[in-house]
């Protein structure tokens, strides 16, 4: 073991993720003929991506959110 946590390490593939599928999408994308199906499956995962990150980061996440609702 590398002795990073495990959440940072996801955190980490997440990311790298994240940028794999920016790139993915960006070729899609310039081909001649894009096929807009592959291209929002990309989006989608891209965005699943994206979400999981901000829960495991705690970003994204209003502070009513993360505090508990009627919490002050």
């Amino acid at each position: 073991m590398d002795g990073a946590l495990p959440g940072s390490r996801l955190i980490g593939r997440l990311t790298e993720q994240q940028a794999d599928l920016d790139r993915m999408i960006a070729a899609e994308q310039s081909r001649p003929a894009p096929d807009e199906l592959v291209v929002r499956r990309l989006m989608r995962e891209r965005m699943l991506a994206r979400d999981r990150l901000a829960a495991l980061t705690g970003s994204g996440t209003p502070a009513w959110a993360r505090q508990g609702i009627g919490a002050k």
